[in-house]
Order: structure tokens, then C-alpha cells, then sequence
């Protein structure tokens, strides 16, 4: 066992710079590792694994608690005898006063943890793996009759060496179709991810009591209202303003150098403003700029800057820098991915500035309807009582006929449900592309693509909240926070999100879709908020997204993307150089090309296995 940690540990360096530790069980049956990152506490008192004041529980975390002060002055208050700064201990000792339904419910924050407990000498040890209610860090396990491994990320599950390296076709047809790998699958056949707000509790002899939901985002934007009159418009954005800085300022709580990610848009500004009105020094922010101009946000970046007197840093990042990291960033990304290519590089400047803790504008689109899609969603649940198989087989044939691939997503319809409504606008290569590419039937297709669905049950009428749900339970969970997740640990930096603190994310999506989404302002009610905060010129951009240039980059280095997109692997060449040609003739988007990139990396190392 101790050899298998020392390997599993070692792996995740990257993640845990500061320092390292284990614990072995006295009957052998349990071990924790754990590396750390350290952001609070800095001293010895701080290290993991961590046990309580008589070693009756363990525990090894990764994650902040932002409002372990206030219940570790409750638990003082109780009289548990705390020996550290760190929200560690509060995790043990809250455990151990509430039990961990009770809480769970009272955290705030991003987590991912093991508890051992031995102190039932009747019925024997108890060991809980729980996550955070949105997926924030990640926790991934395999289980067998005889052993449950578990790690953050899955190759240091395969560093044990005691874990069968199968490697997991369906995952590779799911990462095609949506650009990343669903949970609870992984790239490895009996390695999974543990849901998102959820806990697995196991009792001694391998008893599974077996993966309980505590937490699910569905609730909420099932109970959302349409209730809401506009003379209550002052009261709810006095409201989320309370509850976004109350956020803002948890999340800047760190013993190192803290920043923010700036990238000129709405989200991260609005951060900067809220992060400077609590803070009594100032906010250090970092901005990624381009020579592309049509990509550089730098002037919007340094409005926001210089109105709040921020300590500002630009990187620049050149087409030279992206070619030379590629074979870094395939190295480090443990799941294959479309994104997470500009979280590495925004990391891996903050980690050279200095910084240990950044804050991101991630979830702002999530919680405040954001994207293009959901205002896309009221005119489709228009149409599609009119779109009948007929015309919709018609559309993709006319297509054909010009070789354009305008109507190829229509084949999602074929079949109307929520999933495939979803995937007009979040799937990546279509069904038909997918066969082609892996030279299957219809049928084989469907039988490599499993059971596994982003969504059950039929369409409800209601668009935008079965959206809403896919994009914190798919998207945002699969590959927004767990790519940011590995590209900035790979860089020994933690990465904050304030806008999903679950208070804020409760309040904001149970509101009416309505309140929303404006056919003229993207996100109104952050707008509408902050309109006091920041000038006009970022409240009225348009929304652009953290973006690189890669389409340009990608076809500047046609010669060294296209041997890596046709190396043989898996993949029919003919399709391979269709592909490749309609990028190059700009009928296609370049993620389809960086997709090819990444998936033949996964199926190289799957066919070195065989």
C-alpha cells in the first residue's frame, strides 16, 4: 500500500508544491497521501493528511471553505480543541459535532475529500468521499470487491498500478460529440468521477452504502418563478449585489498573493469593481494580450485597471508560445478537451508573477443566462412544432448538395428530445461525422455511444430551464470547471470561482428567465448591477469570451496540426482529411481541428496499450 501512495502522490507534485503526507491505518485497510497547496495556514500545523485531537478521524482535502471561520468560531465555542488556522480542521470537527448530511449543507465553498472514520468499533471503519455541490474540484474512484482507489485526478488512480489501464471507447465518442468527457465516465473503463454534490459512504467489509445526492441545481431552477413584478426590480439587484461582494470578499481570504483574472469583459470586471470596494490594498489583476487585434481585449482590460487603480500586469502570448506549450498542455490535461487552453497560459504567467490564488469569472453565464443559446431557445421552441422530419432531411440534403455543413446539426432532430435540442448548439461533430470518422454503421455507432444521457425524460416546452440545467450539469461541470481545474493546478495555482457560491446561484436561477434575457443587453441584471461600478464601454460590449486565436494559429502551423490530425490511429484518413480541408476552406470552426489533435494524442496512448 505504501508503495502505491508514494506513486499516486508523487504524480500530483504539480498540484501540491508545499509539501506532502500519509496515513496508514494500524490494520493496513486504509491510506491517505495528500500534497498540498498552501493558502492558509502556512505552517507544519497545516500539512496533510489531518486528524482530529484523539486520531479516532482522518481526512485529506483539496478545496476552500469560505466560511470555515464562522463555523470554526461555532465549533471553538463547543469546545473542540483546534490545533491550526486551516479549514481542514473545521471539516473534522464539523463532522464530528454534525455528522456529514448536516455538514455538508452548512459549506460553503469547493471541495473534495476523504473522512475516515474508526471510532464505531462495533460495526467497524466508515470512509466517506463527498464533492462540492458544483463539481469545482474534482474526485475521481475505482472500486472492485477487494479495494476503492481514489484521487484527483485519474492518471494518479493508474499510477497505483493496481488499477487495469482499459481504456474506455465510449468516452472517446462522447468527447467528439461534446468536446469533453461526461461524468461519471472517464477515459478508463472502471475508473469514475464522482458526481457533483454527492457523497459516497462506505462501511468496513466493503458494504457500500453507495452514492448519495445531497445537492442538485435542478431543484432550484425547477422552482423558478415568474412572479417577480418589476417594482421588485430594485430589491432583487440590491439582492444578488449583496450576495455577489459577500462572495467576492470570501473568496480573496488567503494567507499568499491573491489576483483576478481581467480579461476586459463584463464577468471578470464586474469582479475587479465588487474585489476593490472590500479590499484595503490593492487587487492585483492579469490580462492575456494578443498581436491578433481582432482578439486583444487590452484596452477594455486596462479601463477597469486604471479606474480602480489595480496593480495590472499584461502577458503577451504569441503564436510561437502556443506552438511550443502544446506538447506541456496534452501532457498535463488528464481528460481529453476541447478547453482549458487559455487557463493554462493565463496560470502559468500568474504562477511566474507570483501569484498562488486566482479568481475567475467563471459561472457568470450559468446563473445569468449568458449564452447565445438560451435567448436562441424561446425562437426554437417557436419553430419546432413546424420542423417536421420531412423538411428537416430536405435542409440536410440541400446542404449537401453545395457542400456546406449549414444544416448538418439538424440531424439531432431526427429525434426530438431535450438532449439533441441541447446539442444543436453545444455538440461538436454530428453523428453522422462521428461514423465517418470511426468508419461504424448507424448502429455500431449507437451501441458505442452506450446509455449514458445528458439529460433524460422527453421535452417539457420549457427550453431555456432544460438548457439551464444542461449547462451546470453538463458543460459547466464537465468541462469548464474541470479543465480550469487541471490547467491550473498543472501550474500550482488555485483557481476561485466567486459566482458560484451557492447562495448567489440559488437566488439568481430562481428568478424568471425573463429578468434574464434581454433581446437587446446580454446578461441585464449583472449589467443593471454594476452600471454604478464600470463605464459604459464594458456594459455595453458585446459578449466575446475568453478566446485565443487559435483558428489563425492553427492554420499558420497547417504543416505540424494536420501530420498530428492525420497520424493513423483510430480514425478513417479520408474522413480525417475532409475535415481538415473544410477548416482550411473556412466551412468549419477550429475546434473540430484542436478536438482531432487531442483525441488522436488519447488514441495513440490507447493504442500503445494493445
Amino acid at each position: 500500500m505504501k508503495e502505491a501512495l508514494i506513486s499516486m502522490r508523487d504524480s500530483m507534485i504539480h498540484g501540491g508544491p508545499d509539501g506532502f503526507g500519509m496515513f496508514i491505518s494500524e490494520d493496513k485497510k486504509i491510506g491517505f497521501a495528500n500534497r498540498r497547496l498552501a493558502v492558509l495556514d502556512l505552517s507544519e500545523a497545516g500539512h496533510q493528511p489531518m486528524s482530529n485531537h484523539d486520531k479516532t478521524i482522518w481526512i485529506t482535502y483539496n478545496g476552500e471553505i469560505y466560511n470555515f471561520q464562522e463555523l470554526r468560531n461555532e465549533l471553538i465555542d463547543l469546545g473542540y480543541p483546534f490545533k491550526s488556522k486551516t479549514d481542514t480542521e473545521v471539516l473534522i470537527y464539523g463532522y464530528e459535532e454534525w455528522g456529514i448530511d448536516e455538514l455538508l449543507k452548512r459549506l460553503q465553498g469547493m471541495f473534495a475529500f476523504a473522512l475516515y472514520d474508526k471510532r464505531n468499533n462495533e460495526s467497524g471503519y466508515r470512509l466517506i468521499l463527498a464533492r462540492d455541490r458544483f463539481g469545482i474540484k474534482p474526485l475521481y474512484y475505482y472500486e472492485d470487491k477487494n479495494r476503492l482507489i481514489f484521487a484527483s485526478e485519474v492518471k494518479g488512480i493508474i499510477k497505483s498500478m493496481l488499477v487495469p489501464d482499459e481504456k474506455n471507447i465510449e468516452a472517446l465518442v462522447y468527447f467528439l460529440q461534446l468536446g469533453s468527457v461526461p461524468s461519471p465516465l472517464t477515459t478508463i473503463r472502471k475508473i469514475f468521477s464522482l458526481p457533483c454534490g454527492s457523497y459516497m459512504d462506505i462501511k468496513e467489509g466493503g458494504r457500500s452504502i453507495g452514492i448519495k445526492k445531497y445537492y442538485d441545481i435542478e431543484d432550484y431552477i425547477n422552482n423558478s418563478t415568474d412572479k417577480n413584478e418589476i417594482n421588485d426590480y430594485g430589491e432583487i439587484l440590491a439582492k444578488i449585489k449583496s450576495l455577489l461582494s459577500k462572495s467576492v470578499k470570501g473568496h480573496l481570504i488567503s494567507d499568499v498573493p491573491t489576483g483576478i483574472f481581467l480579461s476586459g469583459g463584463l464577468d471578470s470586471s464586474s469582479l475587479v469593481a465588487l474585489a476593490s470596494h472590500c479590499s484595503s490594498t490593492p487587487i492585483t489583476t492579469l490580462s492575456v494580450v494578443f498581436e491578433e487585434k481582432n482578439y486583444n481585449e487590452a484596452k477594455y482590460a486596462r479601463l477597469v485597471a486604471e479606474q480602480y487603480k489595480t496593480d495590472h500586469k499584461e502577458i503577451l502570448l504569441k503564436e510561437k508560445d502556443f506552438l511550443n506549450e502544446i506538447p506541456n498542455i496534452l501532457k498535463v490535461m488528464d481528460q481529453p478537451t476541447i478547453d482549458g487552453i487559455n487557463t493554462y497560459f493565463i496560470s502559468k504567467a500568474a504562477k511566474k508573477t507570483g501569484l498562488k490564488v486566482v479568481l475567475s469569472g467563471i459561472g457568470s453565464d450559468e446563473i445569468f443566462l449568458g449564452y447565445s443559446h438560451f435567448k436562441r431557445a424561446k425562437l426554437l421552441n417557436k419553430i419546432l412544432p413546424f420542423m417536421s422530419l420531412g423538411l428537416i432531411n430536405s435542409l440536410i440534403s440541400i446542404s449537401k448538395l453545395f457542400n456546406s455543413r449549414r444544416f448538418e446539426k439538424l440531424s439531432y432532430l431526427n429525434v426530438v428530445n431535450s438532449e439533441n435540442c441541447y446539442l444543436l448548439f453545444r455538440g461538436l461533430f454530428t453523428p453522422l461525422q462521428i461514423q465517418d470518422l470511426l468508419g461504424v454503421s448507424q448502429e455500431q455507432y449507437c451501441e458505442l455511444m452506450g446509455s449514458h444521457l445528458l439529460c433524460g425524460g422527453k421535452l417539457n416546452g420549457k427550453l431555456i430551464s432544460t438548457f439551464n440545467k444542461l449547462e451546470f450539469n453538463h458543460y459547466l461541470q464537465n468541462q469548464i470547471l474541470k479543465d480550469s481545474d487541471c490547467m491550473s493546478m498543472a501550474n500550482s495555482i488555485e483557481l476561485r470561482v466567486p459566482y458560484l457560491d451557492h447562495l448567489l446561484v440559488e437566488y439568481v436561477t430562481g428568478l424568471s428567465s425573463g429578468l434574464k434575457l434581454d433581446s437587446e443587453v446580454n446578461k441585464p441584471l449583472l449589467v443593471n448591477l454594476m452600471s454604478e461600478f464600470l463605464p459604459k464601454e464594458i456594459l455595453c460590449r458585446n459578449k466575446m469570451g475568453f478566446i485565443f486565436p487559435l483558428k489563425e494559429w492553427i492554420n499558420n502551423g497547417s504543416e505540424y496540426f494536420l501530420s498530428i490530425c492525420l497520424q493513423q490511429g483510430y480514425f478513417e484518413q479520408s474522413a480525417l482529411k475532409k475535415i481538415w480541408n473544410e477548416f482550411k476552406n473556412n466551412k468549419l470552426h477550429w475546434s473540430r481541428v484542436w478536438a482531432l489533435v487531442i483525441a488522436n494524442k488519447w488514441t495513440e496512448s490507447a493504442l500503445s496499450k494493445t
